[in-house]
């Protein structure tokens, strides 16, 4: 059933949203809420990949609208080729800081008291 919706343009089943590779769209929920994309895939009639000045992600349609412009890219692009068209459409890239290393974690100390176990495991308890 699905085989129908892998096409370059595909609706979402309702007739109302023409969907195509490589249209911008705007995230309008979530953390990414008011952003601009692309959509890089066609999942199937209810979800797209969508990337840009958001998170490479898999995005409900429901949750974009879809602009008019529609750049020429390939299904699946990277990120850095859809970083390309955006600058070429003259749209301000979101600046990604660069990732932290991750501090090295303090060993664990061992005790320098290990002599004082012996004593006490070596020592006999009385009854009374």
């Amino acid at each position: 059933m699905f085989a129908m919706f892998k096409k370059e343009a595909d609706w979402n089943g309702k007739g109302d949203k023409m969907v195509e590779i490589g249209q911008l769209v705007i995230k309008t929920a979530g953390r990414d809420g008011g952003e601009i994309g692309i959509v890089v895939d066609i999942i199937d009639h209810n979800y797209v990949l969508v990337d840009g000045n958001l998170r490479r992600k898999k995005c409900n349609i429901k949750h974009l609208e879809f602009l008019d412009k529609v750049v020429k890219i390939k299904k699946k692009a990277a990120t850095e080729d859809v970083n390309k068209e955006l600058e070429k459409l003259e749209i301000a890239l979101k600046k990604k800081g660069k990732r932290r290393e991750a501090k090295p974690r303090p060993r664990k100390q061992r005790k320098q008291n290990s002599q004082k176990k012996k004593e006490i495991k070596t020592k006999t308890h009385s009854k009374k």
